[in-house]
């Protein structure tokens, strides 16, 4: 990023953060389609497929990149809404391969913003069908949005000033980011150490388990990111059952507050797993589920040895609670076949996701224990009306500010779920999957139930509804709160005079 603003600052006329950090993450955007248009020349497919796309962003981000400077700060107004659009622009671009491809602009928009969103979700009906590039790309920008975008806003960051802080916290809402004592810049730099030396563990292990580089580096991708793309249409039933255990413990990882592995990795506090109330929840969650699972799935099973039964159950078990809850999506069963009871878990546990700061999606625990916490200090308000109570967590108090935008993060979740499932239903879409589908893409899970659970898809939606799913994957992976906020009239009065005071503002060159 500084070789990129060294290089541009002489020859830029005019002074737009948006305008220039856009053509920043196009030109990031552009570079990561080298990986699928290579893998498309060795593999004999067609590379137009990538190469257009990479040339179009080249075409738009250039002029941008060497015409426009950052501004020296950044006011919050211009973060969200730089952190908003960002996601509409990976979308557009990620969308390019696949209509290139011949699928339908609504379903290539659909694909792509299922991908960089990490949720999973999935207009391909037979998966195997489409170009292996074209499904590498598909997994790839799962990863890219899991961290590769994250990780571009953090690098950015630097020359965004307190505007820049704030937009950190909106991408890593996790309670102890704000404790980061070193720079923001060596944060970044930790992170991408992190995210990349747990894919290269899991790459390395895939491949050691015999798999093709193709089927590992999809697995990589996707597992990582918790967004459970899968090259077969089999999902990750189609690998052995030592795969499926690999991929459980890193959908785990992966799951967790990258500050806790910062702090473990870097710090060798090892303690900082078991002091965060978020992970505990988080841990016990998956151990209860699993355990409720596999007694109640295992009494269904019959015909096999006790020993295989019991491993194969309890595989079956982890591997589907663990998916449910860190928002990836993947599947060695279907659970539509499972009793009421377990369907009902694995979509409470969907929607109350994993850790915060972490590439899970869904509500939080974090957001959960705080919600959970409100709720008990109401009722103790009740009991002694005098009494002054605060929130803690991890024995640190959590101010108002907070618990006010974690309450209202809470209720705007749950209103969004409701009112996107009414319009999906007055469109005519079935009771269940109605309801399911606006909850597996809220929650950036990916299935639902039904006729879009884990073996289903969403081809079979009208264009409405799957605009409609994309709206609520968009709002989902951003906190609700950043894209609800474009839609008050105050955000874009506040945008407007900020962009007419600053208008055709010309830097001074030194």
């Amino acid at each position: 990023m500084a070789n990129i603003d060294s290089i541009t600052y002489r020859f830029s006329l005019f002074e737009n953060s948006i305008i220039y950090l856009t053509g920043v993450i196009l030109l990031y955007l552009s570079a990561s389609f080298l990986v699928p248009l290579v893998a498309a020349f060795l593999m004999g497919e067609d590379i137009m497929l990538f190469l257009i796309p990479t040339l179009v962003c080249l075409l738009i981000a250039l002029p941008l990149v060497f015409l426009f400077k950052t501004s020296p700060t950044i006011r919050p107004v211009e973060g969200l809404f730089l952190v908003s659009i960002t996601w509409l622009f990976a979308m557009a671009v990620g969308a390019m391969p696949f209509v290139l491809a011949g699928m339908g602009i609504v379903d290539a928009c659909f694909e792509s913003m299922s991908g960089f969103t990490t949720t999973g979700s999935t207009i391909m009906t037979d998966i195997e069908s489409w170009p292996s590039s074209l499904l590498l790309w598909r997994s790839m920008i799962q990863w890219i949005g899991g961290a590769g975008i994250i990780t571009v806003f953090i690098t950015i960051l630097p020359i965004l000033g307190i505007g820049g802080r704030a937009l950190f916290r909106n991408e890593f809402p996790g309670m102890e980011v704000q404790n980061f004592t070193f720079r923001v810049q060596e944060a970044a730099k930790e992170f991408h150490a992190i995210y990349l030396v747990l894919s290269g563990c899991l790459l390395a292990l895939v491949l050691l388990m015999g798999e093709s580089l193709f089927d590992a580096l999809c697995i990589m991708f996707s597992t990582m990111s918790t967004g459970g793309f899968s090259p077969h249409s089999e999902s990750i039933a189609y690998f052995s059952p030592i795969i499926q255990w690999i991929v459980i413990i890193f959908m785990f990882l992966a799951a967790t507050n990258f500050y806790l592995h910062y702090r473990a990795i870097y710090r060798h506090e090892l303690r900082a797993y078991k002091s965060s109330a978020e992970f505990r929840g988080f841990a016990l969650v998956c151990l209860i589920a699993t355990v409720f699972t596999f007694f109640i799935v295992g009494a269904q099973m019959s015909g096999l040895s006790q020993i295989r039964e019991g491993e194969e159950v309890l595989r079956s078990s982890a591997f589907q609670i663990v998916s449910a809850i860190t928002s990836t999506g993947y599947a060695i069963e279907d659970y539509n076949a499972w009793p009421a009871v377990v369907q009902m878990l694995i979509l409470v546990i969907m929607l109350i996701g994993a850790n915060s700061g972490s590439t899970a999606g869904g509500l939080k625990m974090g957001r959960a224990i705080i919600g959970l916490k409100f709720i008990y200090q109401g009722l103790m308000r009740q009991i002694h009306p005098r009494a002054v109570l605060s929130l803690k967590i991890d024995g640190k108090t959590i101010n108002d500010d907070a618990v006010s935008v974690a309450m209202a993060t809470i209720l705007l979740y749950f209103a969004t779920l409701v009112v996107a499932s009414f319009i999906l239903l007055a469109i005519g879409n079935p009771p269940l999957e109605s309801f399911t589908s606006v909850a597996a893409c809220i929650s950036n899970h990916g299935p639902g139930m039904g006729a879009v659970g884990p073996y289903g898809n969403f081809a079979w939606m009208d264009p409405l509804s799957k605009a409609v799913l994309i709206f609520t994957m968009w709002a989902g992976r951003l906190e609700l709160l950043t894209v609800f906020v474009l839609l008050t009239p105050d955000f874009w009065k506040e945008l407007r005079r900020y962009a007419h005071r600053n208008q055709g503002t010309r830097l001074k060159k030194s």
